[in-house]
């Protein structure tokens, strides 16, 4: 039994972050019929790859994905995601992006560990955090 609860709590965390599942109806896993189109090209790239992400997520180390320009980020995104069997984003889906569950700290729709919160020292603000909402609930263009 010890074994059994070891286990679920290592699968349910990641560099010491708390992981939870989401549930059927939780707003962060909802998309809002009304959230304005947002493109990677127009505005997600900018202000938010090029200020938070490329530093760490390069051509230098294009393991965990290359979002140093929108071209490149764009194929980086498309790409499953290596801590669970989630493409970093899936268009129009919250609940099956790596890279939004990884942004709020929360397991996948099958319990997927996504891995650590991104970015490493916590998570974004809300006003980040909602342009990559409102660009995965618009096709993540």
């Amino acid at each position: 039994m010890r074994t059994l609860f070891a286990s679920c709590v290592l699968v349910l965390s990641a560099c010491g972050q708390p992981m939870t599942t989401p549930d059927a109806g939780n707003p962060l896993f909802t998309c809002d019929p009304m959230a304005a189109s947002v493109t990677l090209a127009g505005s997600v790239q900018a202000q938010l790859f090029d200020k938070q992400c490329k530093s760490c997520h390069n051509a230098f180390d294009a393991s965990n994905g290359d979002f140093s320009e929108a071209g490149k980020t764009a194929t980086a995104v498309t790409a499953v995601s290596k801590h669970a069997s989630l493409k970093r984003v899936e268009p129009n889906n919250l609940g099956k992006s790596a890279m939004w569950l990884k942004m709020n700290a929360v397991a996948g729709p099958g319990g997927e560990n996504a891995g650590g919160v991104m970015p490493p020292g916590g998570m974004l603000p809300e006003d980040s955090r909602k342009l990559i909402k409102d660009w995965i609930c618009t096709g993540a263009k």
